[in-house]
């Protein structure tokens, strides 16, 4: 069994949800966590995007900077970067043998055991501090109270991105109840901030944890196209390479929780911060990979994401003939996803990502109202969009395993 085979036989879900397995496995390792300074997110959407801004400014700065993400795209390492750069596959391995020698350790009610993400977590906390890292920007997995990231005891700034409904089995039915998990990352006596724009229910509830956590100041005159966007905040001009009128908002929140980070103490350069917006990108959120036709894919699976998605076609795509590849997994709000891609393209081709929880192109088909394309072999589909017409556009869109699968098609013709 390789490492990657090996961190990946841990599994999905450990057993009854809580911080102890975490805890037994850090305590095993001493605690590296501890010796270590944070920034955290948790949220729906925008927590990669935002993560990756925050990151960017950070090490523009000067500062040595860890940044830990899920999923990945193409290959696992992506998870755990320093200053831009993935993990190498030797400390991958060497750490994977450390952890795991500390597996064997600990006590964990019967039944249980160490989840993948646990596993990941721990070994990032090792990775960073080996490394000396100044500062990690570090996103939950899923949800925030009972996150294994949630261990951390006191983080510099902690930081929600929007909420909307989303893994709904696991974390709650409402946005209240998602809302009041997402704030468990939330801790006395520490900074906190929120994207700007979250329903009102997610604001009392963020507020009834938090009561001066931090909206961030609006952005004006903002303008977004194929190449990024550029908006004002706080009296300064800043552009992103991020597309999209949602990426300005998250560019809100990465700023926001900088200027909270210069408040305590941190050195940030009104230079460092305009060069690293600037420079930040990340792979599956709306990127471009084909200039003709204009290919762009976006891993958006949930409600907000998709109308993102939307958003940016209606501002940005003009007149473009518009043909849209997509395929989804079981647990997402399918039929209110595809009702709305449905009104925005004029050719669709399902198909499936590699994925136990993908839901089969068929039944994927039967949610869309006007003639669709099946295609189950997604290399097949992603062959297809390179024979659209030059003055068209395709999205690739619906799951960010489809999005990785995407991405190591182009690489391979490259």
């Amino acid at each position: 069994m390789n490492v990657i085979e090996h961190i990946h036989s841990h599994g999905r879900f450990s057993g009854k949800a809580g911080l102890h397995r975490i805890k037994a496995l850090c305590d095993a390792l001493e605690n590296p966590q501890d010796k270590l300074k944070f920034i955290h997110l948790a949220g729906t959407n925008g927590k990669g995007s935002t993560a990756t801004m925050i990151a960017s400014v950070m090490q523009k700065a000067g500062y040595k900077t860890g940044l830990f993400t899920s999923p990945f795209l193409v290959k696992f390492n992506e998870r755990i970067k320093i200053n831009g750069q993935m993990i190498n596959d030797c400390d991958l391995e060497r750490l994977t043998e450390k952890v795991s020698k500390a597996e064997q350790n600990i006590k964990i009610p019967k039944g249980e055991k160490i989840g993948e993400f646990e596993f990941v977590t721990a070994l990032a906390f090792l990775y960073f501090l080996e490394q000396k890292c100044d500062i990690v920007v570090l996103e939950t997995g899923l949800g925030g109270s009972f996150d294994a990231t949630n261990i951390i005891k006191k983080p510099e700034v902690s930081v929600i991105t929007p909420i909307s409904l989303d893994h709904v089995q696991v974390l709650g039915n409402t946005l209240s109840e998602i809302a009041s998990t997402k704030a468990g990352i939330i801790k006395p006596n520490c900074r906190a901030v929120t994207a700007s724009g979250q329903a009102r229910e997610v604001i009392e509830v963020l507020k009834n944890v938090k009561p001066d956590i931090i909206e961030p100041e609006p952005v004006f005159q903002s303008k977004c196209d194929l190449k990024g966007g550029s908006f004002t905040f706080k009296n300064e001009q800043y552009k992103i390479s991020m597309i999209g009128e949602h990426q300005i908002q998250n560019a809100q929140t990465a700023l926001q929780t900088i200027f909270e980070l210069k408040n305590i103490g941190w050195n940030i350069p009104e230079k460092a911060i305009k060069q690293g917006l600037e420079c930040a990108k990340i792979s599956g959120r709306m990127e471009k990979i084909h200039e003709k036709p204009l290919i762009l894919l976006d891993g958006g699976h949930n409600i907000d994401g998709v109308k993102s998605i939307a958003s940016t076609v209606k501002t940005l795509l003009n007149d473009r003939k518009l043909h849209l590849i997509i395929g989804m997994v079981l647990d997402k709000d399918i039929k209110a996803c595809t009702s709305i891609l449905n009104e925005l393209s004029d050719s669709i081709t399902v198909t499936e990502p590699n994925n136990p929880r993908a839901m089969k192109a068929e039944e994927l088909a039967k949610c869309f109202n006007k003639k669709v394309d099946i295609c189950q072999n997604s290399y097949y589909a992603f062959a297809k969009a390179l024979e659209v017409s030059k003055e068209d556009a395709v999205i690739i869109c619906g799951s960010l395993y489809l999005i990785g699968e995407v991405e190591s098609f182009f690489n391979s013709l490259t």
